[in-house]
């Protein structure tokens, strides 16, 4: 739970940076690199905080091992027949390149 404040955190302060670098400091000629690399920023804490808000991070995070071709059941349905999965070889695990 505390990931998922965190994010929320993180794209709330994203879209405020963003507007404070879009309204206020893109106004000023002298400024506008700055409310440019501002807005990089922004987008980036907007993405990265809803992703975190999501839990998207978690299913990088936990590595599957059943095959993905076969669901682990080491068998696919092709056309009427069951056959041995071509991916896992039958075993229903998944394969260490995967």
């Amino acid at each position: 739970m505390e990931r998922k404040s965190r994010g929320l955190i993180l794209a709330v302060g994203g879209v405020a940076l963003l507007i404070l670098s879009f309204f206020i400091l893109l106004s000023y000629s002298g400024y506008y690199l700055a409310s440019l690399a501002l807005m990089f920023v922004s987008v980036v804490l907007i993405g990265l905080g809803t992703a975190l808000a999501k839990g998207m991070d978690s299913s990088i995070e936990a590595p599957k091992d059943e095959c993905y071709y076969c669901n682990g059941t080491g068998k696919i349905q092709s056309g009427d027949e069951i056959e041995t999965c071509p991916r896992c070889g039958g075993t229903g695990l998944a394969r260490p390149d995967d």
